[in-house]
């Protein structure tokens, strides 16, 4: 290590320039997360950086936080003290640094300013503890990240609290329902909520009628059932999902041909096989290659219309040919070419927007498509 001294010491405090100091701390820092230190050094060490972390450089103090964050064998309280510094020296350790206890991340939650809890939001794992304490003390920005970071650990009170202070937030409940294994209880109250935050806003819109308002609501209620119904979840939650919309009459038709026209399949096949009182994996036997006899032979046990047939065949056949057909880019191309490839029976669909071809299938008079 290196020549860890009085005199070194002295200089570091009085002499040195900030450019110095900066290049010193990365150099002690360096030989202090490094095997072969030993405890004797170790302490040395620890001495000097709790002066630098009073040096009036920020700098200084910055590059001793960058050099400290991934040593898990910081002090406590060193680690607190620059935790606890401007915001620029803070959120290194407290983004990185395995150092800190639940109930130290706590505390920086719900006392220290935004810029500090976005660094805790931003940690690799998080205890549900500390993402409840965010969820309370924390700004729309800082819940947005939470609920975006799966390596955070998140309870259903907590999710619970979530919706209630931001159900009007798009990024929050966008980022909430693509969480893995999202609760179907909670899904259906984050539908509700926000269902209802929408009518609100539109309602205030006196030039749309209540037909059109019904409309766009339910329009909503179904792009967001989707995307709680994520392929990656396992088929027993999605068919947890299906039952309970169904048992609440909100199984419809429409939103079965959406989930088909969106390409979510795995929820279309489920939710058919439930309208149609079979097992899922028949229906996926059915139709898995494309072939029109066997959408045909769907959609009348589904009592589906009997225009949807050549749309499923249609969306079968190019589901074989799509890489990864579940992630958000397969499911573009997916929905690109099957407005293409219905053109022939519906010459005025809109180029790469589902919704034009859904208000074929299932026509609404008075909306727009």
């Amino acid at each position: 290590m290196a020549q860890l001294t009085a005199d070194l010491i002295t200089r570091l405090r009085e002499e040195g320039s900030p450019e110095v100091r900066r290049e010193t701390v990365t150099l002690l820092t360096a030989e202090f997360n490094s095997p072969g230190v030993q405890p004797a050094e170790q302490r040395l060490a620890e001495a000097i950086f709790r002066i630098m972390m009073r040096d009036t450089d920020v700098a200084v103090r910055r590059a001793l936080a960058e050099g400290l964050k991934d040593n898990p064998a910081v002090p406590s309280d060193l680690a607190m003290a620059l935790a606890r510094d401007v915001a620029e020296v803070a959120t290194p350790m407290l983004h990185y640094s395995l150092v800190f206890t639940d109930q130290e991340l706590i505390e920086i939650a719900r006392s220290q300013p935004e810029a500090w809890q976005q660094a805790v939001a931003r940690r690799e794992k998080i205890s549900a503890p500390v993402s409840d304490a965010l969820v309370e003390a924390g700004s729309e920005n800082v819940v947005v990240t939470l609920v975006h970071n799966h390596g955070a650990e998140i309870s259903d009170d907590t999710s619970s609290k979530v919706i209630d202070r931001f159900s009007g937030s798009e990024a929050v409940t966008t980022g909430l329902i693509r969480r893995p294994n999202f609760p179907p209880r909670l899904a259906e109250r984050l539908i509700t909520v926000v269902s209802e935050t929408l009518r609100q806003r539109l309602t205030a819109m006196t030039d749309l009628s209540p037909e059109i308002t019904d409309y766009l609501i339910a329009r909503g209620q179904e792009n967001m059932t989707l995307e709680i119904a994520d392929p990656a979840e396992r088929q027993a939650q999605l068919e947890q999902l299906i039952r309970q919309l169904d048992i609440k009459g909100r199984l419809s038709q429409t939103l079965i041909l959406r989930s088909l026209c969106n390409g979510h399949l795995g929820f279309f096949e489920t939710s058919a096989a439930r309208r149609a009182g079979i097992d899922q994996a028949n229906v996926h036997a059915l139709i898995a290659g494309g072939d029109p006899k066997g959408a045909a032979a769907l959609c009348k046990a589904a009592k589906l219309p009997r225009s949807v047939t050549e749309v499923i065949a249609t969306a079968y056949r190019l589901r074989t040919k799509i890489e990864d057909p579940d992630s958000v880019e397969g499911r573009e191309t997916f929905q690109a070419q099957l407005i293409e490839n219905c053109r022939s029976h519906y010459p005025d669909l809109v180029a790469g927007k589902p919704e034009s071809l859904i208000a074929k299938l299932t026509p609404f008079q008075g909306a727009a498509s």
